[in-house]
């Protein structure tokens, strides 16, 4: 079986080092690089010529899609996972539109890891999605956990308008509206509204 080279770009320690120590007992995979910024990440990955790169998507005072798009325009031949703590939709469809390989999650299990590797390189698949992956295991339920009311009073929560507004808006009382505020919380096991926000992302609602 083929080895395959991997270089990392990660602007924190910890991280870099678990999974690069992680990566060497990898028959499959090896590291041969790594960088904490994107111009040492550039000169570097067309040195060595990687086979795979893992982009960080938070990048001290940038963010990984400026090395992916260094990457792409300088038609470098490997392929690129974007690496991240977030559960946004948005940010894996820019990156999928950009022509990475993958949005894997830091917060997955080693195993987890090398299979979505596994599946990246032997391109069975054309991305690799760790939201949606989870959101399959979850099962259709889960998109649906809030009602089409429920829904469009947490869009409008995430958008900061107060209750009252709500109430103004969808001609409900204030009543109903902090009725439905506290299902969706319940629903969701929410404890503000930063978490209805990340579960928005997470389904790609906003």
């Amino acid at each position: 079986m083929k080895s395959f080279s991997i270089y990392i770009v990660d602007d924190h320690n910890l991280f870099l080092e678990s999974i690069e120590a992680f990566i060497s007992l990898q028959y499959q995979y090896h590291c041969v690089g790594h960088a904490t910024d994107c111009d040492t990440a550039m000169k570097e990955i067309g040195d060595l010529k990687p086979d795979i790169v893992f982009i960080d998507y938070h990048l001290n005072e940038t963010n990984g899609f400026e090395l992916l798009k260094k990457i792409k325009e300088d038609n470098l031949d490997c392929i690129t996972i974007i690496l991240t703590m977030r559960r946004d939709a948005q940010i894996r469809n820019r990156a999928k539109e950009m022509g990475a390989q993958g949005y894997l999650l830091k917060s997955m299990g080693a195993e987890d890891l090398i299979n979505a590797l596994n599946e990246i390189v032997s391109l069975q698949t054309g991305f690799y999605d760790s939201i949606e992956e989870d959101l399959k295991a979850k099962g259709a339920q889960y998109r649906n956990l809030l009602t089409g009311r429920e829904m469009q009073i947490a869009k409008m929560v995430t958008q900061g308008i107060s209750s009252e507004n709500i109430a103004e808006q969808l001609e409900l009382s204030l009543h109903t509206v902090n009725s439905h505020r506290k299902n969706i919380l319940r629903k969701l096991q929410a404890k503000n509204p930063i978490d209805l926000m990340n579960y928005l992302r997470e389904i790609g609602e906003i």
